[in-house]
């Protein structure tokens, strides 16, 4: 367990962490899909930042970036507090179970078990976004579910979005916008007041629990913000269905990919060849290579915390 707000160790990313909160960040602004579905797996992927740390700092990122969005219905009236309010009632819940849930774990599966359930979140949101956009699925609600119904909606969301970040941007806009009788303007920015506090309690609790890098996260905003925020004013001259539809697809493919075939990110094969070398000498690290780094994770994932 890492101390609370310090990821352990540090990862001094610099203008890469920047370039892909402004990519991420531009993909928002262009089409409104959930930054989780998107900063989360470049994080792992493109920088090699442990799945724990990336989900931890990316619901801070998504916090402060819905803070903008959110605050802008806000002063437009945009949003249906009571719908907000209800969801909260779960999602908070769900989000402190996710937590709880992921305290359970052991340090040394914790990566592999979060990129697992990244993935298979990644495959939902990407399916779901496909249905979506694809069949152009009309909106046919004509009353709200019943609070229980509402609770059990948010508490769901709130779980998946603790462990993994995917699920408020994309698997519930749909889920809204199916069930629930509000226009347009007032889905989004019901989604996106609730999303901001939802990410704020779990970013609270990724922090505490060592699994928050606070300078990645500013490194990332640095990127991100004036990202969305020409992608606010591009939006009307791109054509968003089809750039929703290939992002979709991306995210799917990722999904696939998190899934099927885990793997250890180049961070811990860094940290594993140190290991190696600090307990047989340079040169027998050196000729052992990969296959002696994979061995002492493997180690790490059955014994835990060394």
């Amino acid at each position: 367990m890492g101390f609370p707000f310090s990821a352990a160790p540090a990862h001094p990313f610099g203008i890469e962490a920047a370039l892909v909160g402004a990519a991420v960040g531009l993909l928002v602004g262009l089409t409104s899909m959930g930054a989780g579905a998107l900063l989360t797996p470049a994080l792992v992927l493109l920088l090699g930042v442990p799945a724990r740390i990336a989900v931890g700092s990316d619901v801070l990122i998504a916090g402060v970036m819905k803070l903008f969005g959110g605050g802008a219905y806000a002063v437009k009236r945009a949003v249906h507090w009571p719908t907000v309010l209800r969801l909260l009632l779960g999602s908070v819940p769900g989000a402190i179970a996710g937590l709880w849930l992921l305290r359970l774990v052991p340090e040394g599966a914790l990566d592999g078990l979060i990129g697992r359930l990244l993935g298979i979140a990644m495959l939902v949101s990407g399916a779901v976004s496909l249905v979506r956009y694809i069949r152009r699925l009309p909106d046919e609600a004509s009353a709200a579910p019943r609070l229980a119904g509402t609770i059990a909606i948010g508490f769901a969301t709130g779980l998946v979005v603790s462990i993994t970040t995917v699920g408020s941007g994309s698997i519930l806009l749909f889920v809204l916008a199916r069930f629930f009788p509000l226009r347009a303007r007032e889905l989004v920015g019901t989604d996106l007041a609730h999303a901001f506090v939802l990410s704020l309690v779990a970013a609270t609790g990724h922090g505490f629990a060592g699994r928050l890098d606070p300078a990645l996260a500013l490194v990332v905003l640095a990127g991100a913000i004036p990202g969305v925020i020409v992608g606010a004013f591009l939006s009307g001259a791109v054509a968003e269905r089809s750039l929703r539809t290939v992002l979709a697809t991306i995210v799917f493919t990722v999904g696939v990919r998190f899934t099927a075939l885990p793997s250890p990110n180049r961070h811990e094969q860094r940290v594993a060849l140190r290991e190696v070398a600090r307990r047989t000498g340079p040169r027998r690290a050196r000729a052992a290579g990969p296959r002696a780094a994979a061995s002492t994770l493997c180690g790490t994932s059955r014994n835990g915390e060394r």
